[in-house]
C-alpha cells in the first residue's frame, strides 16, 4: 500500500476509555499536517502520564524518518535530520528545534538504579 492510500483510509477522530469504575478517558487520534509533503507529519497526544506531544514525520514513500517531542528531543528511539520544510512546519506549532534540524538519541550505557529500602 502507498503512503497516499494509506492516509486516506478511514480514521476514528477520537477513543473513548471507559472503565469500571466510571472514569473516562478522551483518546485523540493523530492530527496530520504538512511538511515538506502534503499530510506527512503526524502529531500524537503523549500515551502515558509522563509523555510529551510529539510528531511521526514521514518521507516521500511513506516511510518514517524521525519522531520528534515537542521538546525537541528524539522520540520512540529514532534519531535523523528534519528537511527544512518539516522543521519549519513543526515549528510553527510550537515544536522545539535544534539549530541544524538533528533530531538525537542517546543511549546511557550505566542507567541509575532505584533501590528500595
Amino acid at each position: 500500500m502507498q503512503f497516499k492510500e494509506f492516509i486516506s483510509l478511514p480514521t476514528l477522530d477520537a477513543v473513548i476509555l471507559a472503565s469500571g469504575d466510571g472514569t473516562v478517558e478522551l483518546r485523540e487520534g493523530r492530527n496530520w499536517i504538512s511538511g515538506r509533503f502534503d499530510r506527512n507529519i503526524g502529531i500524537d497526544q503523549p500515551s502515558h502520564g509522563v509523555g510529551q506531544e510529539h510528531a511521526h514525520v514521514y518521507g516521500r514513500k511513506g516511510t518514517e524518518i524521525v519522531a520528534v517531542n515537542l521538546d525537541g528531543t528524539a522520540s520512540h528511539g529514532t534519531k535523523g535530520r528534519l528537511h527544512k520544510d518539516d522543521a519549519d512546519a513543526l515549528q510553527q506549532r510550537g515544536f522545539q528545534v535544534k539549530p541544524g534540524q538533528i533530531i538525537e538519541w542517546f543511549v546511557l550505557e550505566d542507567q541509575p538504579q532505584l533501590l528500595l529500602g
